[in-house]
């Protein structure tokens, strides 16, 4: 099966397991309306919400014409890695219903445990790396205690899960702000040579601090041309109500472009998925079109 027909068959479910995060990051949006204790703490909460998932490509062929046949769980934080022990068993979840696995980090928490539980476990793995000054990271929150971010480690650890799993792939993720908005990261994507380079323009979800022009997130886009083949660049709206997203206590969740939060569906265990997905703001059309355009090109896909 080629690229282009695995990733059009293949539904990606954006979990946010966490919202603990051992960076403070600025424009984070990983700041949700907490009204229970994370679901990643009751393993029978885990499952349940896992069962759920898995009617998803029915309910999705039904609604939207899609042909979805497999999943992908995709772990994201916060820091994803922060509790390996309830990460571990969530992925033991995810296997028993034979869903593929990807994950962003931010890479801080990597050691060789960990390192060998993605490369048997992943099909991709993403680093969140938005900058290679220390200056900048300082100012951006890429820190930990008096621990700037290492984006050195990141590449010695990129390089272990390759050795290790040679066909995982490596995805890199990089927020533009004001903050790194003119700065130049080939030296970082040449050595990491990810399978895709994920831009995003500064989301204003919680604050509006560090936004920028369409102008300056376009000019960040073309500094990085040699690239062009790996990149896919996304600016607010295309980040909107396109993807599948489920907060830390189990509800479907949509950005907010006008900077007042996020809307929310009631939890998805109390009600059931098709329910939930119902009570969110959801552009099927967006959502459509991006897995329709994998048919173009597989460096489409989320």
């Amino acid at each position: 099966m080629d690229n282009e027909t695995k990733y059009q068959k293949e539904l990606i479910v954006n979990w946010h397991i966490t919202e603990a995060c051992n960076h403070r990051c600025n424009y984070c949006f990983a700041k949700w309306d907490k009204q229970n204790n994370e679901l990643m703490n009751n393993e029978e909460s885990v499952s349940k919400l896992m069962d759920e998932i898995q009617k998803l490509p029915s309910i999705l062929n039904n609604k939207y014409l899609t042909k979805f046949e497999s999943i992908r769980l995709n772990l994201v934080g916060g820091e994803t890695f922060l509790n390996l022990r309830k990460v571990t068993k969530i992925i033991h979840q995810a296997k028993q219903r034979q869903f593929n696995l990807s994950a962003i980090t931010n890479g801080s928490r990597l050691n060789d445990e960990l390192i060998e539980l993605i490369a048997d476990s992943f099909g991709s793995i993403g680093f969140s790396v938005d900058s290679l000054e220390n200056a900048t990271n300082i100012e951006i929150g890429r820190t930990e205690k008096n621990s700037v971010m290492n984006t050195n480690k990141v590449l010695t650890n990129i390089n272990h899960i390759k050795k290790l799993n040679p066909s995982i792939d490596i995805k890199i993720n990089t927020v533009v702000s004001s903050l790194n908005r003119l700065e130049n990261l080939s030296t970082f994507i040449d050595k990491a040579s990810p399978n895709k380079w994920k831009v995003f323009k500064v989301l204003p979800v919680v604050t509006r601090e560090n936004e920028i022009s369409q102008y300056d997130f376009i000019q960040f886009v073309q500094r990085h041309s040699k690239f062009e083949d790996i990149i896919s660049s996304e600016n607010n709206d295309e980040m909107t109500d396109s993807y599948l997203m489920i907060d830390p206590i189990g509800r479907f969740f949509q950005n907010s472009i006008l900077g007042n939060g996020y809307s929310y569906s009631r939890p998805i265990i109390n009600i059931g998925i098709d329910k939930a997905l119902d009570e969110t703001k959801f552009d099927a059309n967006k959502f459509h079109n991006r897995y329709r355009n994998n048919l173009i090109s597989s460096h489409q896909v989320s």
